[in-house]
């Protein structure tokens, strides 16, 4: 019996990972120890190119902070992502949402692993917080993307990715919290 639901596990851990991207859940707390700079930006311009070896697709967003939440941020900076389209190709990773001109998030980034002056959102698209008006005035965030399934370590489960929705208020408060 312990067989027969360990090979299902496996499959449905498979299945999803054919389907979406797959992550393992962190917390705004965990996100912020595993960041070097935590940012409220707005996107100001975004190009796709190929890495040197043309083997891989990376967009290149460049943002004007506009709050620094953690680390000495420069007031601009340029955020790396996989994906993107150039010259006739495209390329898309499930979850991985480019932003457009104009649009604001909160952001939790790290160095790229590349090291050539740009960063990276922690957590894949986990540390992506889209800023947005509810009908009310409030302002809202939320890391929530479609196609993107997470890994519970406790259970071995694999569910819908959701992501965390919060009035940026409370990100903020969260995320002074944690830095201290």
């Amino acid at each position: 019996m312990k067989r027969i639901r360990l090979i299902s596990s496996l499959i449905i851990m498979l299945l999803s990972f054919a389907s979406a991207t797959t992550v393992i859940p962190m917390s705004v707390e965990k996100l912020v120890g595993a960041s070097s700079h935590v940012v409220e930006a707005t996107a100001v311009q975004a190009w796709s190119e190929w890495n040197p070896q043309h083997t891989i697709i990376f967009t290149y967003t460049k943002f004007q902070v506009t709050r620094r939440l953690k680390g000495q941020a420069p007031t601009a900076i340029i955020v790396k992502q996989l994906g993107g389209s150039t010259g006739g190709y495209t390329e898309r990773v499930a979850g991985v949402r480019h932003w457009r001109s104009g649009e604001q998030a909160v952001l939790f980034l790290r160095p790229s692993q590349d090291q050539d002056g740009t960063l990276e959102v922690t957590g894949l698209m986990q540390g992506n917080f889209m800023v947005r008006q509810s009908p009310s005035g409030e302002t809202l965030v939320s890391n929530g993307v479609p196609d993107v399934s997470a890994y519970q370590i406790s259970s071995h489960e694999v569910t819908p990715y959701r992501g965390s929705g919060m009035r940026l208020e409370e990100l903020e408060s969260r995320v002074h919290k944690a830095v201290q």
